[in-house]
This record gives structure tokens, C-alpha cells and sequence, in this order.
């Protein structure tokens, strides 16, 4: 469940919301914006404002002599390149550039945008898409986000194109939920499935949450011992001087590392196949999931006496528009496999790099590959490539599906007894 937060001084609403703003009276409009700001600055968010000059003042005007440190304003005939036709890429780079400061910071910001244009054609399919676009981009960072479009000077047909890309509409005096707002991910489609699919698809999410269920129960058993393994193991490593024995228990503390971490893995592959929110898109950094993830890869390893050569190729401020538990849950799939299936004594390498403004993750092992029928089932639910080895067989159908989700791609070259080489491409937001 959202938090609720005060949009204005009299109304709250979920934070992250996409709100459309049509307006008819100027007047009202400053009043709304100033109590926008106001309520923003109580709750101690950052509030980017993007308008006007002149509409500008007039806000300044109705907030009269409070701090506006907060606030950020933006020209938006500059931000909206108003001197040229409406390009949504060109305007989304420049609400990134924006954003971004504030994401580095781990700051909450409200953004006040008010939408503006010259005079050309297509104008309503472009401002839909952008607006699609910046619903996405935005609203999955939990930022609050107006935008207010002058209801003068706005075809009806504007207005209907709106409302598909905005959770709630907002008019001078009132607020309402949208009614033809829809996500766009598989949990919460466009087109609604019909009645004896919905009954499928209902029937196999109680499964999941029944074997979730299950799963959270035995972790808890496990956990509690594997807890004091961990704890005892790394006390009396400690206190050991004979170097035999510290590596013995080393291995001890590892294995327990690794099994807590499997166990991890399952609750968390069980959460995405019945939980929608965490199928929910936002901008993270990639090196630090990719960090987290090759420091338990490099204990996972050790374990089976292989070893996980790395080359980051990353500045750290790289980010993609995912979320933190997919992008890690896409690299530990891969990484785990290409572990699995390796000789003891083989490297698994691991590179990662941006080029073209893409992200690019590359794994590589000299394993027993696989051959062109097991290639061809690889993405397959439940369907295993290699019966002798461990496993539900559901990694890599996550790995493609949270790929696909982040609109991304993955490719695989594979040969017997050579090994398995893993692409993966991710757009970089800038």
C-alpha cells in the first residue's frame, strides 16, 4: 500500500501518483500550485517547478516570505524547447538531468510541471507518448508529479490521450481517479484477459503463494541454525591460529553464507511470481547491485573451488530503469549457472560496461555448454537444461522475463563441452 502524503492543504494522496492538471481559471491555478509548494516544503520534499516566468511571480507572490530553498524552478519555454517542435526524447533527457542530482541524494521531490508548446502536427500523439513515457520514468522513483496543461487551449481529444497516462485527474476545485489509466506491465495490462484465463492465471498465483508460504516457513527453520553456524564459526576462526584449521572454518562460515543466500534466492523468486509491486519499475545504480551480487557470487564460487574474475567498467552513477531486487535477481541467475556448470578449478568471468548508451553484462564460463535442442527450451518454465544438476529450472525463464520487463534484451552463444556465454543489453538512462 502507497503512503498517502498531502498534495494540497486540504488533500492527500499516494506518493508517486501521476496527476493531469486541466485548469480554466488562472487564478485558481496559483492558489493550487502555491498550496502544492506549501504542503511539499512541510513535508520536507524537494519541489521542482517548472513554468512560466510570469506565472512564476505569481506564485512567489501567493507564498509571500517563506523559504523557498526547496524549491528549484525551471523555465519552461528552455525546458520544453518551445522553439522547436515537441521532441519527447529531447524533454525526457532534460527531466533527467533535473532528477538526477536529486536521486544521487536519496531525495524525495515533488515536481509542478506545466506543459507547453508551439503550434504543429501530431502534437496529441506526441504528448501522449512523453507523457507515457515520463509516467514511467518519474512516477516509479515515488516522486509526485503534476501536469498542468491550460484547458483553453486543449482539444477534448488531448485530454482523453491524457488521461490513459495519468493516474488521477485533477481539475481547479477537485481530484479524481482516471478511469482509462492503465499500467502497462503484465500485471496490470491494458487489455483485461477474459474470464476462463483470469481463473488460470488466479489459480497458479495462489500456487505460488501457497509454495511462498511454504518456503518462508522451512527458512525460518533453517535460518535460525544457519545463523548460529555463521556466528560460531566466524568467533572460533578468530581465535584459531593454525592456518589448516582457519580455512576449515572458513569453508564452514562460507557454506553457510551460500545457503542462506539460496534460500533468499527462492523467497525472493517466489515474491516476483505473485506479488505485482515488485515487478514495479525505478532508476537504480547499477554498481552498486552489481556489487552486492558478486560479493555473495565470489563466496558462492570458492565454495566449489571456482573462481569469479570481474572487470566493472562502471563510474557508479550509471543508472537503468528497473528496480533493485529484478536487476540483482537477472546477474545472480546468470552468475549461479555459470558456477554451477563449470569445472572446479575453471574461471567465470564477469563484464560489465555501458557502450551506445546501453548497459552491457557479460557471463562467461568454460563449462559443459549446451546443445541446440537445450538452447531452444532454455527460457522454458520449470524446463531443466541439465537433469544432473540442481534446481527448478525457473531461473533463466525469470532472467527473460525481468529482461523483456526492463526493455532490454539478452542473447546466449553456447557450445558442448566449451561453455555458455550470456549477453545482456539495458537501455541507460541519462
Amino acid at each position: 500500500m502507497k503512503t498517502l502524503v498531502p498534495l494540497t492543504s486540504t488533500l492527500k494522496i499516494e506518493q508517486g501518483s501521476h496527476i493531469l492538471y486541466f485548469y480554466n481559471k488562472k487564478d485558481e491555478y496559483i492558489e493550487n500550485a502555491a498550496s502544492y509548494i506549501l504542503a511539499g516544503i512541510d513535508q520536507g520534499h524537494h519541489i521542482v517547478f517548472i513554468d512560466s516566468e510570469e506565472r512564476f511571480a505569481k506564485v512567489k507572490e501567493r507564498l509571500g516570505s517563506i523559504d523557498l530553498s526547496r524549491v528549484h524552478y525551471v523555465n519552461n519555454y528552455d525546458f520544453y524547447e518551445m522553439y522547436q517542435d515537441f521532441h519527447f526524447e529531447r524533454i525526457l533527457n532534460n527531466l533527467s538531468s533535473i532528477v538526477v542530482p536529486y536521486v544521487e541524494h536519496k531525495l524525495t521531490v515533488r515536481i509542478w510541471g506545466h506543459v507547453d508548446w508551439m503550434n504543429q502536427d501530431n502534437i496529441a500523439s506526441k504528448l501522449h507518448t512523453y507523457e507515457c513515457k515520463c509516467d514511467i520514468t518519474i512516477a516509479g522513483l515515488g516522486y509526485t508529479t503534476v501536469c498542468a496543461y491550460d484547458a483553453e487551449s486543449v482539444p477534448a481529444n488531448i485530454l482523453l490521450e491524457m488521461m490513459r497516462s495519468h493516474e488521477f485527474l485533477m481539475t481547479d476545485n477537485n481530484i479524481t481517479r482516471s478511469t482509462l489509466y492503465k499500467t502497462s506491465n503484465e500485471y496490470n495490462p491494458t487489455a483485461f484477459p477474459s474470464l476462463s484465463i483470469q481463473t488460470k492465471i488466479d489459480s497458479e498465483i495462489d500456487l505460488y503463494k501457497q509454495k511462498l508460504d511454504f518456503v518462508h516457513v522451512v527458512s525460518h527453520e533453517v535460518r535460525n541454525p544457519l545463523t548460529v553456524i555463521k556466528a560460531y564459526s566466524k568467533l572460533l576462526k578468530e581465535q584459531e591460529h593454525d592456518r589448516e584449521r582457519v580455512l576449515r572454518l572458513q569453508a564452514i562460515y562460507d557454506s553457510a553464507v551460500v545457503i542462506d543466500n539460496e534460500i533468499s534466492h527462492i523467497i525472493t523468486t517466489e515474491q516476483m511470481l505473485s506479488t505485482d509491486a515488485f515487478w514495479q519499475k525505478n532508476l537504480i545504480f547499477v554498481k552498486s547491485a552489481v556489487d552486492e551480487v558478486v560479493e555473495i557470487m565470489k563466496i558462492k564460487g570458492q565454495t566449489q573451488n571456482i573462481k569469479l574474475a570481474t572487470a566493472i567498467l562502471l563510474s557508479g552513477k550509471e543508472m537503468v530503469l528497473s528496480n533493485f531486487m529484478g536487476f540483482k535477481m537477472i546477474v545472480s541467475n546468470l552468475l549461479s549457472n555459470a558456477i554451477k556448470y563449470s569445472e572446479e578449478g575453471s574461471t567465470v568471468t564477469l563484464n560489465v560496461f555501458q557502450k551506445d548508451e546501453k548497459l552491457i553484462i557479460v557471463v562467461d564460463d568454460k563449462g559443459v555448454g549446451m546443445t541446440k535442442e537445450q538452447l531452444s527450451k532454455l527460457y522454458i518454465k520449470y524446463e531443466k537444461t541439465n537433469q544432473e544438476q540442481s534446481g527448478q529450472g525457473i531461473g533463466l525463464f525469470m532472467v527473460k522475463k525481468l529482461v523483456a520487463h526492463f526493455d532490454g534484451e539478452i542473447e546466449v552463444e553456447s557450445e558442448v563441452g566449451k561453455g555458455t556465454k550470456f549477453q545482456v543489453t539495458l537501455p541507460i538512462i541519462r
